[in-house]
């Protein structure tokens, strides 16, 4: 009976230890040290990734951070970081229905799907290359100025400081060499 006891106890205690919680003390190329509540720390282990295989999603996790670690058999050795679970010191990125993703400078994406809006704030610079094009459909607002390399094409029309491109006239215009006056 005592050795029945003591496996159940044993049993109980290899369950309890399949998934535990624990702090991430270190992050090297693609694998972590995950510290346990019990001073324990693995060793490197994994951790889980949306993708890896033609396409690829590489967000390793930050020392710090919360994570919840699956080890098969019990064993820490063998671990893998299935997730992160949001603490005091890293809280949600966001409290309601929306997705966003936050970086350590201060830039974020996020995405609202009650209005559809996809919104972001970038801290350096945004660098797309797009050999094929990039084609935008819907009003476009520019805040600041623009340094065009290449040619600009208008199907419609150009304004610049209420003046058309297209429809404006010029006063003072003579024949020859002269300058026309300015355009109305």
């Amino acid at each position: 009976m005592v050795a029945a006891m003591a496996a159940t106890a044993d049993i109980q205690r290899l369950i309890g230890d399949l998934a535990r919680e624990g702090t991430v003390v270190s992050v090297d190329g693609g694998t972590a040290r995950v510290q346990f509540a019990d001073d324990l720390t693995t060793g490197d282990i994994p951790w889980l990734c949306p993708r890896a295989g033609k396409t690829r999603v590489w967000s390793p996790p930050s020392v710090g951070e919360q994570v919840a670690v699956l080890c098969p058999e019990s064993d820490t050795a063998r671990g893998i970081i299935i997730g992160s679970l949001s603490s005091d010191a890293h809280p949600h990125a966001a409290q309601d229905g929306s997705t966003r993703i936050d970086f350590e400078d201060g830039s974020w994406f996020a995405y609202d799907p009650v209005s559809g809006d996809l919104t972001g704030v970038v801290t350096g610079k945004i660098s797309l290359t797009a050999p094929g094009g990039i084609r935008l459909v819907g009003p476009v607002i520019i805040e600041g100025d623009v340094d065009l390399k290449g040619a600009m094409i208008a199907s419609d029309d150009v304004v610049a400081a209420g003046k058309s491109l297209k429809s404006h006239t010029h006063t003072g215009v003579q024949a020859g060499a002269a300058i026309s006056g300015p355009p109305k």
